[in-house]
């Protein structure tokens, strides 16, 4: 019995090798992560009989399959305390404590193994076990708060923008120049009075015409004065009618009108009772006129002129005696208009 232990011991002894080989091998275990796990020291013990039991060195590398290696330190004040013993019947009775600061019991557990389990088979799940517990009882690591990086100083104020050089004064606008008048052309009837184409002063009838580009106005205008019982004259009752034609170029200032004319016509002249005949004959001459015109809407105007004609070519009418054509005698005449204005 004593050789089969031996050689029992030294074949868990060899694979024992095995695990601390495995163990320093294989840090990227699933439980050996870097993050930081509180300090422990292990203490193991076993029953003399249970030799492959009490290698700490075996157990502490296979710990390292699930903790970091700098989990394990013989100074820390935080504890894991194994205690291995021999059952009876040649199985394993194994007492895992881990014990705090202070050196409380944080949590303890027993485990059972059967005869046919080897030491390293009971050392390996009390690792295991151990590990998962210590993991377990580790206080929560406070998150390290990243502090904010410092703001970027403020930027410098951009400099103003260089204040825009003021325009030179406009010119003022030249005055708009007013727009040509366009001219306006209207139509006048009306009544006349004169006296000097007949010995008698005569009434007729005046139509006028005209073009009016203020200021200046040109018109035309025709005159008829019915056959009119002049007078006496010897043994016969002469009757005189006239008929003319003016054509005037006036200078206007509202309401005041002044014109320059010529003018041309004929005269006819009839004698009954002792002496019956008739004559007719033409004449010619000049005169001015001046009117004043009175707004009575925007289109229609009444007017009122006055003129003075001097006969230039007489008529020859010879009725016992010479005519006032003959004698040049002027011919006043006053008018009353209405002017249609288009």
């Amino acid at each position: 019995m004593k050789q089969h232990t031996t050689r029992g011991h030294g074949g868990r002894l060899g694979v024992g090798g095995c695990a601390v080989i495995l163990a320093l091998t294989w840090p990227s275990s699933s439980f050996a992560a870097a993050d930081e796990v509180p300090r422990h020291r292990v203490e193991l013990t076993a029953d003399r009989s249970l030799l492959g039991c009490s290698n700490q060195f075996d157990f502490s590398a296979i710990l390292t399959n699930w903790l970091p290696v700098s989990t394990l330190d013989p100074t820390a004040t935080r504890a894991l305390v194994v205690r291995i013993r021999r059952l009876p019947d040649g199985g394993k009775l194994v007492d895992t404590t881990i014990k705090d600061e202070a050196g409380a019991v944080a949590h303890s557990e027993h485990h059972d193994y059967p005869p046919t389990d080897d030491c390293f088979k009971v050392l390996y799940w009390t690792a295991f076990d151990a590990a998962k517990r210590i993991r377990e009882l580790a206080p929560p690591q406070e998150e390290e708060s990243v502090a904010p990086p410092p703001p970027p100083p403020p930027s410098p104020p951009e400099p103003a923008p260089p204040k825009p050089t003021p325009c030179p004064a406009c010119p003022p606008c030249p005055p708009r120049a007013a727009p040509p008048p366009l001219p306006r052309r209207f139509l006048g009837l009306g009544a006349t009075i004169s006296r000097g184409a007949a010995p008698e002063w005569g009434p007729g009838l005046r139509l006028a015409g005209g073009v009016q580009l203020a200021p200046f106005v040109v018109e035309l205008d025709a005159r008829w004065m019915p056959i009119w019982n002049a007078r006496r004259a010897r043994l016969a009752d002469v009757e005189i009618h006239t008929f003319s034609l003016t054509a005037a170029g006036c200078f206007k200032r509202a309401p005041l009108l002044g014109c320059l004319f010529v003018t041309g016509g004929a005269v006819g002249a009839a004698a009954s009772r002792d002496y019956v005949g008739t004559v007719v004959s033409g004449f010619v001459g000049a005169g001015a006129r001046s009117a004043v015109e009175f707004q009575l809407s925007p289109r229609l105007t009444a007017r009122v002129d006055v003129e003075v004609a001097l006969p230039l070519i007489g008529a020859d009418l010879d009725f016992f005696g010479s005519s006032p054509w003959e004698k040049l005698v002027p011919v006043a005449t006053g008018a009353g208009s209405v002017l249609y204005t288009f």
